[in-house]
């Protein structure tokens, strides 16, 4: 809902409330009834800009909110998904340079927190190109609703689904980053996306051969 269009949304609100009544109206005076209905319409106008806080924040960690739909009676319904903070390159063996890739995906509901429900998951990785070319595909993953549980950790301080895979073929990324892009579906059907670039470690390049 656009911001410009929050008084003329508390207007219908206050002539709607006042055309029907409101709660102990036979025992308020009008004056009574009409503190009461600019008292409510002024906690609506905070709960609306603490949603479109909500939305910003959201979308300043990279996750991008579905579009909005009706209420329903599911409080915990994902409306948006993120990146964990330690998601990119994963030293496994105590060398210099990643072995692997941790990926943590974490579905999120209207108060920003992280829950566990069942979707389809599909990771793209890309490598940036610089000079404002398109980055080039390096892998893509496809996870159904029964793989992607399989990948849920809610302990040890971790919350979301959490895959750690190799590279694939053996291929390093060619360069230090990764741009990340999962759309995880919901199984109503509502897509929902993000996008973050991670940091990847490379190993030291060997030691010219001396001649």
């Amino acid at each position: 809902m656009k911001r410009r269009n929050l008084p003329t949304l508390l207007a219908c609100v206050a002539v709607i409330t006042l055309g029907a009544g409101c709660e102990n109206g036979p025992h308020l005076s009008r004056e009574d009834q009409i503190r009461l209905l600019m008292t409510r319409n002024r906690d609506l106008a905070e709960t609306l800009l603490a949603a479109e806080k909500r939305v910003a924040d959201l979308q300043r960690s990279g996750a991008t909110p579905a579009p909005a739909k009706p209420p329903t009676d599911d409080p915990f319904r994902p409306i948006a998904v993120r990146f964990g903070k330690h998601t990119g390159g994963l030293d496994t063996d105590g060398a210099a340079g990643d072995e692997r890739i941790k990926i943590i995906v974490q579905p999120l509901d209207a108060e920003g927190d992280v829950v566990k429900r069942a979707g389809r998951l599909v990771l793209e990785a890309l490598e940036p190109q610089g000079d404002g070319k398109p980055h080039k595909p390096y892998h893509r993953w496809e996870l159904g609703p029964d793989a992607l549980a399989e990948t849920w950790i809610g302990s040890l301080g971790i919350r979301g689904y959490v895959m750690k895979w190799p590279w694939p073929g053996g291929r390093m990324p060619e360069g230090e980053t990764l741009i990340l892009r999962a759309t995880f579906t919901t199984l109503s059907g509502e897509a929902l996306v993000a996008e973050a670039e991670v940091a990847i470690v490379k190993p030291p390049a060997p030691d010219a051969e001396t001649p």
